[in-house]
């Protein structure tokens, strides 16, 4: 027979008067992820905050009350996710709200992308839901997924650009130290005379930036778009801001004569945030491409290197989807 993976419960987060409905949605997609028949059921929303919850209602019909906002509230989320992914989302609900089918079994790079940045966004430091449970990534897995998101990362920003976008970050995927790496890309840019200034750093790794993307125009000339984004997959990913060392630091630190174009500060997370967070995220770290932006991002970035965009790393993505493949396969042992 199988048997089916035990993911955990976090009660401490949805059995509240104002529940996580983004980790319940993060729980049921898990569940549906790993299941033999790839679906899960919002009740088992009800069922799981049963268990091990305090019995501190005043009535049946009050608890009752309260399990099924739990389930209404993380139907809404879902509902939000299909909505902000369309075919990237690699997950479907029945028209009645109560089962919840995994359908990436061949997934596309924004469905892979999606399923990447869902598992790390449940790494044991950000949340329980999969630590302890026998799908829990191996350390050397972690070091993987943390750079296939990179890859996914500069996939997501050329798109957002509409143009041509470079890994830069730490390890990068051409082996090139830093110098060697910005000499390149600003020969692709011509905006501005690179030097180190007074005191820069000798052996720097990225300076904070892990991937630049350009629209440039046909005449060459400045004043194109241009970002820099930070990926951050760790918890701590809102201390990490960019924002403060783009605007005056990185430029005057490696060019002597500094580009004239303005650089938009970019922000890339795994992670789903709340609409009342995300406004003061972006208000601190510029804008931010998260778990509901990456994959539809990623999806636009094939049909950009269809019309023979340069996207580096571009190509590993195909690694991304065999790992989500293989990775939903261990879901079901043999007992």
């Amino acid at each position: 027979m199988t048997v089916a993976v035990e993911l955990c419960f976090p009660h401490d987060e949805i059995d509240l008067q104002k529940p996580n409905f983004d980790l319940a949605a993060d729980y049921l997609e898990l569940t549906a992820f790993f299941s033999d028949q790839s679906r899960s059921f919002t009740k088992d929303l009800i069922n799981a905050s049963e268990i091990g919850a305090d019995d501190d209602y005043s009535s049946v019909d009050e608890e009752m009350t309260y399990r099924e906002e739990i389930v209404s509230g993380t139907v809404r989320r879902i509902d939000g996710r299909r909505n902000a992914l369309d075919e990237a989302y690699p997950f479907a609900l029945d028209e009645n709200g109560d089962v919840l089918t995994y359908v990436g079994q061949e997934p596309s790079y924004g469905q892979a992308a999606y399923m990447l940045s869902l598992v790390l966004s449940h790494l044991k430091a950000v949340s329980p839901i999969l630590y302890g449970s026998t799908v829990y990534p191996t350390d050397a897995e972690i070091i993987e997924l943390r750079k296939y998101f990179q890859y996914l990362a500069t996939a997501a920003l050329a798109a957002e650009v509409n143009g041509r976008a470079w890994s830069f970050g730490h390890p990068r995927p051409d082996h090139s130290n830093f110098h060697e790496k910005l000499a390149k890309i600003w020969g692709v840019l011509r905006d501005g005379r690179l030097q180190s200034a007074d005191g820069a750093p000798d052996k720097p790794q990225d300076d904070q930036i892990d991937v630049f993307a350009a629209r440039l125009h046909p005449d060459g000339l400045p004043g194109f778009l241009l970002a820099a984004g930070q990926v951050a997959t760790g918890n701590n990913w809102r201390e990490k801001s960019l924002r403060a060392h783009l605007e005056h630091v990185f430029m005057s630190r490696w060019f002597g004569q500094q580009p004239v174009t303005m650089m938009l500060c970019y922000h890339i997370i795994p992670f789903t945030r709340t609409d009342d967070e995300f406004f003061d995220d972006c208000r601190i770290l510029g804008n931010v491409l998260h778990r509901l932006r990456v994959p539809y991002r990623v999806a636009e970035a094939q049909r950009l290197r269809d019309q023979g965009i340069d996207i580096e790393a571009f190509d590993q993505l195909t690694a991304v989807v065999e790992w989500v493949r293989a990775y939903a396969k261990r879901g079901v042992a043999v007992a």
